[in-house]
């Protein structure tokens, strides 16, 4: 019922359709596809001659074996005409297309070593095409591929983008030109408006583009972080509070500690406290420096938490490494960062017998990391007090695996 439901609606939507689409390929050597490239008109309903309720009983195969008439010469205008399909696929309520015969008719053709048109080569013909759906498609084609020159160079596409009103073409849009216009201050302008969106997905890709952003003006974007973070959507203020980091700010060090501090906010601690760690520790790259972000860690370790699973251990498990280039750097340079101070955090844990077994085998790694031999026996006294069978094994096993690369 609920397919039926989509297919009569999207046949509503199909009053008016442009006669070619966008799409996304290889690289080859094919002419660009501009707006007159196809001369069939649409029909409403249809989309080269395929009806709406057929799609949805189409697979690859059949979408190919109907557009396509010689596989190994792929022409410009029948692979736009596969693009232009995607008018019939659904789409998820985060703005994402779901499986649908279109992906499949593309991913066949990649498969079977077809020469496809370059995905650039399309824009003029796409970004004509009223269907919002099928310029969303267009831009997760582009983010799914590697330009050889400066996609910036492409100004229409920017202009195109910045024109898009409606949810799933910015969306798409914006997981697409955040890589690749970062630095242009009408994007950067354009990422900030979007925050006030009243739909929470575009509110929720707004953090996501500020971690690409490059700007020395980061004041306004970080206005907009420090709001989206207390965004109503708990999906925004998740991305909110994992891409802040990026701004290098150590006003979202107290937030960010303030949240982590919250047993109730435990859903956001796992976003909190990455973006604290990579404020001071930032493996594997190692690249950053912020004392406030390490105390407001160590505090977050130290904590009383009456759930055994906090701390998290997926945080735990941000700092259980060392880069292999460029630790010895940044060691060098943190000078607020004390090896013997999260060790014993960590052995502290490691001996509530309590906790999480998830959470104490990452304190393992870390005692392992940043400790001695003698500091890992210190945790066999917390194993022999572990009173289940299998979290006492697993984590004997994981101990004794320590223990001997130290040997």
């Amino acid at each position: 019922m609920k397919k039926i439901i989509a297919l009569l609606l999207a046949v509503l939507m199909l009053v008016t359709l442009a006669a070619c689409g966008g799409g996304g390929g290889e690289d080859g050597t094919t002419e660009p596809v501009t707006e007159d490239s196809t001369t069939e008109a649409p029909v409403a309903g249809e989309i080269h001659g395929i009806k709406l309720e057929e799609y949805a009983g189409m697979t690859g195969e059949d979408l190919v074996a109907k557009l396509v008439k010689d596989r190994a010469a792929l022409t410009a205008e029948e692979y736009v005409a596969i693009i232009d399909t995607i008018e019939f696929a659904e789409i998820d309520d985060r703005c994402n297309f779901v499986e649908n015969a279109t992906d499949d008719a593309l991913k066949l053709l990649k498969n079977e070593k077809a020469t496809l048109p370059r995905v650039l080569d399309c824009a003029e013909a796409v970004l004509a095409n009223e269907s919002a759906k099928v310029r969303a498609y267009y831009y997760q084609q582009l983010n799914n591929h590697n330009f050889d020159e400066s996609v910036s160079a492409y100004t229409p596409i920017l202009t195109k983008i910045l024109s898009e009103k409606e949810s799933i073409a910015i969306y798409q849009a914006l997981r697409f030109a955040a890589r690749n216009f970062a630095e242009e201050k009408t994007f950067i302008d354009f990422v900030i408006s979007l925050s006030d969106s009243t739909d929470a997905n575009i509110r929720r890709v707004v953090p996501y583009a500020v971690q690409y952003i490059r700007t020395d003006d980061t004041e306004p974007l970080a206005q907009m972080m420090f709001k989206l973070i207390e965004d109503e959507d708990k999906d925004v203020r998740k991305e909110a509070v994992l891409y802040c980091y990026k701004l290098k700010d150590d006003r979202f060090v107290p937030v960010l500690k303030e949240i982590l501090l919250d047993e109730t906010q435990a859903d956001l601690h796992v976003n909190a406290g990455d973006a604290l760690c990579r404020m001071w520790y930032n493996y594997p790259a190692h690249d950053s420096h912020s004392e406030a972000a390490y105390e407001a860690t160590m505090e977050y370790f130290k904590a009383a938490f009456e759930d055994t699973g906090l701390p998290s251990w997926q945080v735990v498990n941000k700092i259980a490494l060392k880069g292999k280039t460029n630790f010895d750097k940044w060691f060098a340079e943190a000078s607020y960062f004390d090896a013997e101070e999260v060790v014993e955090i960590m052995k502290n844990i490691f001996n509530n017998a309590g906790k999480d077994r998830l959470l104490r085998e990452q304190c393992i790694k870390v005692v392992a990391t940043f400790g001695d031999k003698a500091d890992l026996e210190a945790l066999q006294a917390g194993i022999d007090a572990t009173e289940k069978e299998f979290d006492k094994n697993s984590l004997q096993d994981k101990l004794d695996s320590a223990l001997a690369e130290k040997n």
